[in-house]
């Protein structure tokens, strides 16, 4: 008998085997139940993913359309007002109007954008475009984008001077800026101070944005980060809720982290740590950088 002949004559003498079969049988039983249980944990997965999409597509539209009604209404007004009436109003009467269909329309650009900024960085789509920043340059480029919104309030700044180029998106993390500043305005006494600081860790960079407002409500430093999460105080207010969930995914893609907290003799104080990198070596042509 040949060596193949003896392979299967020993395999038939195992498969003859009862405890082999049993083994065998039992082995290929919690197989089939492993596959089983994958197959049901994705079905329960996908109906999960499905749920909780079909949950945020309906608070997204619940949250857009009460956002969007008070402006709406404010430009649907205001221009019915100048079709209907336009020679019964003064000059200056028109000039008014029309100035609250361009702030109310700028408020509705300013919703819709960071809704879709939102949307594409939750999905992934937004990729981030990295150089080497100053922090000073980016807080001054917000605070003169809210120059308007500030008005006479005052911004105290402390930047020291040693502070190292951040390896960001300086237009992402401008952005996270801007919602902060906008939130101290929104919920703060006209006039009050902010203070924006910063200040050097080991591993990372330490910004804080500080007002003197009345603070954050005990217990809700993270739940004001959830997606849609409106402060029952503002219910007055512009805002889908996703200012601060935008600034905590910025803040995320780099790497880096941002939470709440109550400050005594202050109001609320939103802090971020922004990891650092080596930044690239400079080779100066012969001759420069010595003395």
């Amino acid at each position: 008998m040949g060596y193949s002949g003896t392979r299967y004559l020993h395999i038939g003498r195992l498969l003859s085997n009862p405890e082999l079969t049993t083994f065998f049988d039992t082995f290929r039983n919690l197989i089939a139940q492993t596959l089983e249980r994958l197959r049901l944990t994705e079905q329960a997965n996908n109906a999960s993913l499905k749920a909780e999409t079909e949950s945020l597509r309906n608070e997204l539209l619940s949250a857009i359309s009460h956002d969007l009604r008070t402006p709406l209404t404010r430009i649907i007004g205001a221009s019915t007002a100048l079709v209907e009436n336009s020679a019964g109003f003064s000059e200056e009467e028109k000039l008014d109007f029309n100035k609250v269909i361009l702030e109310e329309a700028q408020r509705t650009s300013e919703l819709t954008n960071k809704i879709l900024d939102m949307a594409r960085l939750s999905s992934g789509e937004i990729i981030l475009h990295q150089e080497w920043n100053t922090i000073e340059e980016i807080v001054g480029s917000a605070l003169h984008r809210l120059e308007k919104n500030l008005g006479t309030r005052p911004v105290r700044t402390l930047l020291p001077d040693n502070l190292p180029l951040l390896w960001i998106d300086a237009v992402l993390i401008e952005q996270v800026l801007t919602n902060l500043i906008e939130n101290a305005i929104k919920y703060t006494p006209a006039g009050s101070p902010i203070d924006i600081s910063a200040e050097l860790l080991p591993t990372a960079l330490k910004i804080t944005v500080s007002d003197y407002g009345l603070g954050i409500a005990k217990g809700m430093e993270e739940k004001i980060f959830d997606k849609f999460y409106r402060l029952e105080s503002e219910t007055q207010q512009n805002g889908v809720g996703v200012g601060l969930t935008l600034c905590r995914t910025i803040i995320e893609t780099h790497g880096g982290t941002i939470h709440a907290v109550n400050c005594s003799e202050k109001g609320a104080s939103f802090i971020i740590h922004l990891p650092l990198h080596e930044p690239p070596q400079i080779n100066w042509p012969e001759g420069m950088g010595t003395s």
